[in-house]
């Protein structure tokens, strides 16, 4: 009985010290993949990736592939399933102009639709067709505006 009740003292005493480990994240469904392939990583590469890719990393964190995601940042970037402790949603959905909003302010902010897609994403639940479709051509307008304001490449000297 003491060797019992030292053990549970024991345990108690040392929780508060032990780390937490972190959530291992629930494998994807075959849609939830899907989903993420149609519309989450084309959104990332029109908005994210020219900061958080191969190129540049910024906070440790890449948003090019759905791997590079799930392993995160200096931060977990998301658990599926709860999106209201999702730090990207937090930035994607601060007001323009605060601090840490994500895109900066310099880039073009995700449209209503866009963020929709990514936290229904994040929430765990499939993407609406309807609202793919919307995201998507809101992603497809971002890539087309992006592309029009590059700077066009000077001409070669001879």
């Amino acid at each position: 009985m003491h060797v019992f009740l030292l053990l549970c003292v024991g345990t108690l005493a040392a929780a508060p010290i032990t780390p937490k480990k972190a959530e291992s994240a629930a494998p994807l469904s075959p849609a939830q993949k899907a989903d993420y392939a149609q519309v989450i990583q084309p959104l990332f590469d029109a908005h994210c990736v020219s900061c958080h890719g191969p190129k540049k990393e910024k906070g440790k964190l890449r948003l090019d592939s759905l791997e590079a995601t799930l392993k995160g940042g200096k931060n977990p970037t998301f658990t599926l399933g709860r999106p209201n402790s999702s730090m990207l949603l937090a930035r994607v959905f601060l007001e323009r102009g605060a601090g840490d909003v994500m895109p900066p302010k310099a880039e073009r902010p995700l449209t209503e639709k866009q963020k929709e897609a990514l936290y229904t994403f994040i929430e765990g639940q499939p993407i609406p067709a309807d609202l793919a479709k919307a995201a998507n051509a809101d992603t497809q307008a971002a890539l087309a505006a992006a592309k029009a304001a590059a700077p066009a490449n000077p001409p070669l000297r001879k």
